[in-house]
This record gives structure tokens, C-alpha cells and sequence, in this order.
């Protein structure tokens, strides 16, 4: 999955949409959430219950759900790790650990927003807004350097014959036109860092990602003395043995 969400109108305030840590019990609720959300061209891209509880034990502090009188209207699924240079063009298998979070690393100094998705009918309360707030919170809290996350750019797709992902992120940015991922990733904070492809297959996207970076001006780096190593792509080697016989007549 990656990072969108979506807007509407005529809707009352959030005034009675919680956010919270999510619990087991809500895992098959946040199942139905995503399902809710992203049922269409994605549908094949969602976490399943297994993968979504791998996600809860690696990192319980950056699962959330948003949810009104009980009801699970809303989600958000993050973890911690540490980038290197080369990291906004890596995928979100390589990043997640192919969404199961194996990649969590408390000592890391980012945290990744690996999704994020609100139910269609509840759209346009806010609900997005305040997962992000809760994620900023946790990234206040835990001295994080930094939020990033690799974002849909759903509108593109109805551009892609004039414009490049590039030319149409820019006139996003400049407010010629509009896109509902990324006007939300903007809103909430987030810094347009790139633009790539090959980040997640998504038909509506094209599969191109906008990689969002979201900095905490609040950071101090002598609170975190102790860093993991950058995540790095596995390298493969080969011992090669050769041996060279001498020759003689007979």
C-alpha cells in the first residue's frame, strides 16, 4: 500500500472521530477499512489479517485507527527505519519487508508512513488530517529526524498524455490543478522530494510516487547518539576458485 486520501463536502466536524493505538481486536476492522478504500484498481496490493497483525507486533506505537462511536473509519500504518542516500528509489516491498515490518528498527531516525486510508463514507471529516497530526506527535515524541512516505499521484493517469509525473506534481504544487493524495500529503506538511516510478504497481498512478518528507524542526541529534546503519540493498557475492595446471608434452 502507500500513502493517499480523500476529501468531500458537506460534512460535520470531527469533533467525535478519536484517534488511538490500534488493538488486535481491530485488526479484521482495519481489514475492512482498507478493503473499503482501496477495493478498486489496488485491491490487490491490500494487507491482509496476518500481515496486518505482523505490522501491530513489530511496531505497536505506530498503528493507529481513527474511529467514530465505535466504528473503525480510519487508519494509519508506520515504522521506524533508517535511510540511506539511495532510499527515496527504493520500493515499499524493499522498505516494509513486503508490508510485514520485519524492517522496523527502533534505533532508526525516521519514521516511514507505509499507508494510510479513510472508509469513502466518512471522507471529508478530517480524518486523514488527524492521523497525520497523530503522526507527527509520535515523531515529536520518539526525537524522530524526520516522516517520509512514498505518495499516490491518482490524477495523473487522466494527464499522463501531456504531461509528464513531474510537470503534473509541479502544477500540483502551484495549485493549477488538483489531486486528492497529494493536496493532502501538502496540507498535512509534507515536502515534495521526488518523483519516481516503480514504487508500488498502481494503475491510476501509473505507478509513479512522490517521495514525501515530512521534517521535525523540534529534532536533537545528541538525544540520539546510538543509529542503526542505513538500509541498504543486499549485496551478492561470488567466490570465484580457479586453478591452472601445467602442461607437458608426452
Amino acid at each position: 500500500m502507500t500513502e493517499d486520501s480523500a476529501t468531500a463536502k458537506g460534512a460535520p466536524p470531527p469533533a467525535t472521530v478519536k484517534v488511538r493505538r490500534a488493538r488486535r481486536a481491530d485488526i479484521p476492522k482495519i481489514y475492512a477499512c482498507q478493503e473499503a478504500a482501496y477495493g478498486g484498481p489496488r485491491s490487490a496490493g491490500l494487507c491482509d489479517e496476518r500481515t496486518l497483525t505482523m505490522q501491530l507486533e513489530a511496531f505497536p506505537e505506530g498503528q493507529l485507527v481513527a474511529t467514530l462511536r465505535g466504528k473503525v473509519v480510519g487508519y494509519a500504518a508506520s515504522l521506524i527505519v533508517t535511510l540511506g542516500e539511495e532510499s527515496p528509489w527504493y520500493s515499499y516491498n524493499e522498505i516494509t519487508g513486503a508490508g510485514t515490518f520485519t524492517t522496523h528498527d527502533p534505533a532508526g531516525d525516521t519514521l516511514y508512513g507505509a499507508d494510510i486510508g479513510v472508509h469513502p463514507k466518512y471522507r471529508g471529516r478530517g480524518i486523514s488530517g488527524l492521523l497525520y497530526e497523530a503522526r507527527k506527535h509520535l515523531v515529536e515524541r520518539l526525537n524522530l529526524r524526520r516522516m517520509v512516505a512514498g505518495g499516490r499521484i491518482p490524477g495523473f493517469k487522466e494527464h499522463a498524455g501531456r504531461l509528464s509525473a513531474e510537470e503534473y506534481v509541479a502544477k500540483v504544487q502551484a495549485g493549477e490543478l488538483k489531486d486528492q493524495a497529494l493536496n493532502a500529503h501538502l496540507k498535512a506538511g509534507y515536502k515534495v522530494r521526488g518523483v519516481h516510478i516503480g514504487y508500488l504497481r498502481d494503475t491510476e498512478s501509473l505507478d509513479y510516487a512522490t517521495f514525501l518528507e515530512y521534517e521535525n524542526q523540534g529534532y536533537r541529534p545528541s538525544r540520539r547518539r546510538i543509529a542503526a546503519a542505513p538500509l541498504t540493498r543486499p549485496i551478492r557475492r561470488m567466490r570465484v576458485t580457479a586453478a591452472q595446471y601445467r602442461m607437458r608434452a608426452i
